[in-house]
């Protein structure tokens, strides 16, 4: 196989986990996303390595595009986990709402326990 061929799989692979950590994303399967993002780290020494055994012309004629298209599913997912993050942010703010507007219910309504003891006098 040549360096190419085994370039072009390599990315490949790295297509398919971006593409499925997307889904992952869209799911919320977080340890779905570390098993993609893994895979992804996994790759990328080798794909130095075999890019590195290619010329540079030849690398930008024939994987330019690839890489392009690797660039855009990466920032796809980036932005789907900033949606996702600002929801449970937004989500988190809710609760604290909540939470505390059942603790003033509480302290509205709820008379303070007395103590058991009246003095030692």
């Amino acid at each position: 196989m040549t360096p190419a061929e085994e370039l072009a799989g390599l990315y490949d692979q790295w297509h398919d986990l971006t593409e499925e950590e997307g889904r992952a994303i869209d799911a919320a399967d977080w340890s779905r996303v570390a098993v993609c993002q893994s895979g992804k780290s996994r790759l990328q020494p080798r794909i130095v390595e075999v890019s590195s055994r290619l010329e540079a012309v030849e690398h930008q004629q024939h994987f330019q595009p690839v890489v392009a298209r690797l660039i855009e599913l990466e920032q796809a997912n980036r932005e789907r986990l900033e949606q996702k993050r600002e929801s449970a942010q937004e989500r988190r703010q809710e609760l604290d709402r909540s939470s505390r507007h059942l603790r003033q219910l509480h302290q509205a309504y709820v008379p303070p326990a007395r103590a058991n003891w009246q003095s030692y006098s």
